[in-house]
């Protein structure tokens, strides 16, 4: 998949990383379609010190559902779904099926 990782100020690459793979029966992957740049990137973007080993940025998209945990009741695959908030802990919310 391609992502979005910062190395330092103003340092941010497009590169491609391993695909996901559900980990607990809670998680779902969501293939993103749209993103944005949150306010809280950009604090870092200015001033965090630079690393060799990058740090993976965005939390706000929208996409849709391509796999789901066992114990996932709430969404399913083919589902276009937004998540809004920061944090990889926040339930994605489903703004429909389809």
């Amino acid at each position: 998949m391609r992502a979005t990782v910062m190395y330092g100020p103003g340092d941010v690459r497009v590169e491609q990383l391993p695909d996901p793979e559900l980990e607990q029966p809670t998680d779902a992957l969501v293939r993103v379609v749209r993103t944005c740049v949150c306010g809280s990137d950009l604090h870092p973007y200015h001033s965090m010190p630079a690393a060799e080993q990058g740090t993976p940025m965005g939390h706000e998209f929208i996409g849709v559902v391509e796999e789901v945990g066992s114990d996932v009741t709430t969404i399913e695959p083919g589902d276009f779904v937004i998540a809004p908030s920061p944090g990889s802990t926040t339930p994605v919310s489903s703004a429909g099926r389809g």
